[in-house]
């Protein structure tokens, strides 16, 4: 090979190096400078602008507070569930308040419809529930009512001024002309509009209910807890007089104050004074009863305080019959609150003759499993 070509041959080589070098060592160096460059600036303007809140740092803090404060006092306004339980009491409190009666209402579901600081949701049940989100749910409460003009006023004032948002999509009201009094018998609908919005660190608002309890088991016949199909048993043909002769448990209530005996007797068996739990304090006592299986056998025990009896259940049912009597004045305070758990596959049935009729010294206030008085 020539001097010539040798000569060529090292330029090119040294110019191949350049390129190589740029493109491999110069280039992402350059970029890599660049990159730094600009998170450099980006930091230099983030520190900048804390350095500028920084002096503000006891406006800032004040001005949140005083922001939290009112989004607060916004919120309140609003309620944190649409439960049908406080809705039901809204409508019942509404009755009390004016001379307005809800002739039916219909309570749908609660629907989510927007989420501070995400907007409104497109789909109704598919909400991004994290945990700081405040989730705001609607509803449409379909009403029609009776009343008179000046109770239907009433009615719209009470929801203008409920301690919750509320409004009235569409009112109509009519009235029969030809009537003695047309204003005093009035009748309509209302579209109720009802708003919430949920949150994690927001209580449930717990209704407060004041009224008789009625029925556990909506299903069950009249006294039992049991559903009219699996209610019926061989006591039914005497309506439980058959208990009186043949039971498990038998409870004696009187007035405390009688010479013969303890006012509250409970036992497996009359005649045997050690199966006795009894009480002579003049008041209602609670009486817990537990109907339970052990090792395949079954169990009934009878607890009044600190005393208590347990006997075996060898029947096919479990029955108790309670023997009461009347009220001999206002003094006399005897009786018992029965809580009746009942944990196997028996049922128990109950007979209750002569209690008080007007302030009964027998009470069964909660029950569990298959249960039915007579």
């Amino acid at each position: 090979m020539s001097d010539s070509n040798k000569k060529i041959l090292l330029v090119l080589l040294g110019i191949a190096l350049l390129v190589l070098s740029i493109v491999f060592v110069v280039k992402p160096k350059k970029e890599s400078i660049d990159s730094l460059n600009s998170e450099i600036a980006t930091l230099q303007a983030r520190y900048d602008d804390l350095c500028a809140k920084e002096l503000q740092k006891d406006q800032l803090i004040a001005e949140t507070a005083e922001f939290n404060k009112h989004f607060d006092e916004e919120i309140q306004k609003f309620a944190n569930d649409l439960d049908q339980e406080n809705t039901v009491m809204f409508l019942k409190s509404v009755e009390e308040d004016c001379d307005f009666v809800n002739l039916g209402v219909s309570l749908p579901r609660e629907a989510n419809y927007y989420v501070l600081g995400q907007g409104a949701v497109t789909s109704p049940d598919e909400v991004d529930e994290e945990e700081d989100a405040y989730i705001v749910t609607s509803d449409i409460y379909s009403i029609s009512f009776s009343g008179t003009y000046e109770g239907v006023k009433a009615y719209l004032d009470y929801v203008l001024n409920y301690k919750y948002r509320m409004a009235c999509e569409n009112i109509t009201i009519a009235y029969a002309e030809d009537a003695e009094a047309p204003v005093a018998e009035c009748t309509g609908t209302v579209l109720l509009d009802a708003y919430s919005v949920k949150h994690s660190s927001r209580k449930h608002d717990v209704p407060s209910v004041d009224v008789e309890e009625g029925k556990e088991n909506i299903f069950a016949t009249e006294g039992t807890n049991l559903p009219a199909s699996a209610g019926s048993s061989s006591h039914d043909s005497d309506d439980g007089a058959s208990i009186a002769t043949s039971h498990n448990v038998v409870i004696l209530l009187n007035d405390a104050a009688n010479d013969a005996a303890s006012g509250i007797i409970v036992a497996a068996d009359e005649s045997k004074e050690d199966t006795y739990v009894t009480s002579s304090e003049n008041k209602v006592e609670t009486l817990d009863i537990t109907v339970s299986s052990e090792d395949d056998k079954n169990y009934v025990t009878y607890k009044i305080g600190s005393k208590s009896y347990k006997t075996e259940v060898l029947s096919s049912d479990v029955t108790i019959y309670v023997k009461s009597s009347s009220r001999t004045g206002d003094d006399d305070k005897n009786g018992v609150d029965v809580k009746l758990s009942n944990d196997t596959s028996l049922s128990v049935f109950i007979k209750v003759v002569g209690d008080d009729s007007s302030n009964p010294r027998f009470k069964l206030s909660q029950k569990s499993g298959s249960v039915k008085t007579y």
